[in-house]
């Protein structure tokens, strides 16, 4: 079957300054077109209330998808009232081969977390609920409506997911299990060592920091995992960096990571476009960090969509564990951690033998995480085949792009090469 594929996504418009959502999008995007499928990023745009800012928001969506060269291929589905869903819009930088309502009767949604809502999904000829937040999506689904009895097919990147030791209900559908992506050209290798180990993320959860379900408490504060983890550099004598959303006035925790040796930067400085994320990322010596406490409870088999851009990169990773270690090998490249201990042991390994750990953290994400690998999977599941004329391998960006999208160094000197296959 050949089909336009839409990957939806209702998080990265709305939070402009978050770098790290826009490449989780832009991984499968550039990963579909790479193999020849005519593919279009679906972004749900709920109103703010302030139709100046929501402008704003959508210029700067399609002003970060034009340096990737994927300008054309964005849609924006801009609901300016969020309590009547059914009274948007559809948004554009390019005149498309048709209008956005009729591709979406002739393609396939994969529908990221759930993100676009039932009439506009029901409009599509294949729904895919793709679950990136496993074991937190399963558990939610028992009380709110996720979308789970309302697709045709159901995805997660939880690799435990429907396996007995898992306690995460599977709600009576089969769930196929697929890595999270990364797009190797657009996440080249690194030769030259990084400074310091880092990571991004969130201190609080910026929804809702718990959920009481069947009588179960799960929390989703990642503040509560690294406050366990506050000795690390004293006890290992390394620079380990935080770029976490930590406000000026949270005096006693800022005070308390200095106290223990932490640098602290502002994520929205450092990471705040996708450019500068993968900036900051490639320029790490590694990642170094926890999980959140809901998702360690839940083990589904999950790693980040972070930790692969560093493993990619050849930055090795020591990331706590929430059950993915159980399916993937041993490596020095990414260990993970369920204790002190265990996290101070993992990074003394890697500095041990830091070019080796760097080669085979990229050899795990070529391996595993790959476009290359999981992409091809993906269609075969969906019946999918190329468009008729399409190459497969052929550059997933326009040649009329190729100059915002291939500069081969930027500023700090970091590799770049986005074109081609992955």
């Amino acid at each position: 079957m050949t089909a336009p594929v839409f990957v939806g996504s209702g998080f990265v418009a709305k939070y402009p300054e978050g770098g790290g959502p826009f490449w989780v999008v832009l991984q499968y995007l550039l990963g579909l077109r790479a193999h020849g499928i005519e593919a279009y990023w679906l972004e749900l745009l709920p109103g703010s209330g302030d139709a100046i800012l929501d402008d704003r928001r959508i210029a700067a969506f399609f002003d970060n998808l034009k340096r990737f060269g994927a300008r054309d291929w964005g849609i924006v589905l801009r609901v300016p009232d969020p309590a009547d869903p059914a009274r948007g819009e559809f948004v554009t930088a390019a005149t498309l081969r048709d209008e956005p309502a009729t591709l979406m009767r002739e393609g396939v949604l994969l529908n990221l977390s759930n993100s676009i809502p039932a009439p506009y999904r029901d409009e599509f000829a294949l729904k895919v609920l793709y679950d990136i937040d496993p074991g937190m999506l399963q558990l939610w689904a028992t009380q709110w409506g996720m979308g789970v009895g309302e697709h045709d097919v159901y995805v997660t990147i939880g690799q435990s997911i429907g396996e007995p030791p898992c306690r995460v209900p599977t709600l009576g559908v089969h769930w196929h299990r697929f890595w999270p992506i990364v797009h190797l050209p657009s996440w080249p290798r690194q030769e030259a060592p990084g400074a310091r180990w880092t990571t991004v993320t969130q201190w609080w959860n910026g929804n809702q920091g718990y959920d009481l379900i069947e009588g179960e408490l799960y929390e989703h504060n990642k503040r509560t995992s690294f406050i366990e983890y506050l000795d690390m550099p004293r006890r290992v004598g390394l620079e380990l960096e935080l770029a976490a959303n930590i406000t000026p006035g949270e005096v006693e925790d800022r005070a308390a990571l200095a106290e223990a040796g932490w640098r602290l930067v502002s994520p929205h400085a450092v990471a705040g476009n996708p450019l500068d994320y993968r900036t900051y990322v490639q320029a790490s010596r590694g990642e170094f960090s926890c999980a959140k406490p809901s998702v360690i409870k839940a083990s589904p088999g999950w790693i980040s969509d972070r930790t692969i851009c560093y493993l990619a990169s050849g930055r090795p990773a020591v990331t706590q564990a929430a059950g993915a270690e159980r399916h993937l090998p041993r490596t020095r490249g990414l260990h993970f951690f369920a204790s002190p201990e265990e996290a101070a042991e993992a990074l003394r390994a890697v500095e041990a033998d830091y070019e080796r750990a760097c080669r085979e953290a990229r050899a795990l994400a070529e391996e595993y995480f790959s476009t290359r690998v999981v992409i091809p999977r993906l269609l075969r599941l969906l019946g999918l085949a190329p468009a008729r004329g399409a190459r497969r391998g052929a550059a997933a960006h326009p040649p009329s792009e190729a100059s915002t999208s291939s500069v081969p160094h930027d500023s700090r000197g970091l590799a770049v090469d986005p074109g081609g296959i992955s």
